[in-house]
């Protein structure tokens, strides 16, 4: 992609972006001369950064993350502490959770794969994409997650349960 930054004769400022034979027609119709140009600057086309395959959990991983929660050891302080309460942010940290203490930090989840992991738990107990992302990056639950890269538009972070965290899950879960 080529893109061109010119003031035409009307004083107006255009800014152009497209191939480098676009971009020099655009300018001779406009111009209504033949120009010349010195180098146009060559802007690479953005591509939104895939996450590698195995840093992504596989479908059979996202299942056996639903039967841990609901066939673990602490399977009856989970239900009890948190699924039957209404406080999203912590159905959002139990899968962070149950992959730290049950699976080795194998990998981090994306929102989108905290969203189905909670309504495979059940319907009721289903946590939305945007929610999930809420309640891991303004919620004051927030201190207790890692992302693996900064935040920014079109690229979503992994995020993983921090010590603080896994200790916050457990006094939630343990709590009578």
């Amino acid at each position: 992609m080529a893109k061109a930054k010119i003031t035409l004769s009307s004083g107006a400022i255009a800014e152009i972006e497209g191939t480098a034979e676009e971009v020099h027609d655009l300018l001779s119709f406009y111009e209504g001369k033949k120009i010349t140009y010195k180098k146009l600057k060559v802007v690479p086309h953005k591509t939104k950064q895939k996450v590698p395959d195995d840093k992504r959990p596989s479908s059979d991983e996202i299942v056996r993350i639903v039967n841990l929660i609901k066939t673990c050891k602490e399977a009856d302080g989970i239900e009890k502490n948190i699924l039957s309460k209404s406080k999203e942010a912590n159905r959002v940290l139990l899968p962070l959770y149950i992959i730290h203490e049950y699976m080795d930090s194998a990998f981090g989840l994306a929102t989108v794969e905290i969203s189905k992991i909670t309504n495979e738990i059940g319907k009721s107990f289903g946590v939305t994409r945007q929610n999930a992302n809420r309640a891991l990056v303004r919620s004051p639950e927030s201190k207790y997650v890692l992302g693996d890269r900064t935040r920014k538009q079109g690229s979503g972070a992994r995020y993983t349960l921090n010590d603080r965290g896994v200790a916050y899950l457990k006094s939630i879960i343990a709590e009578n």
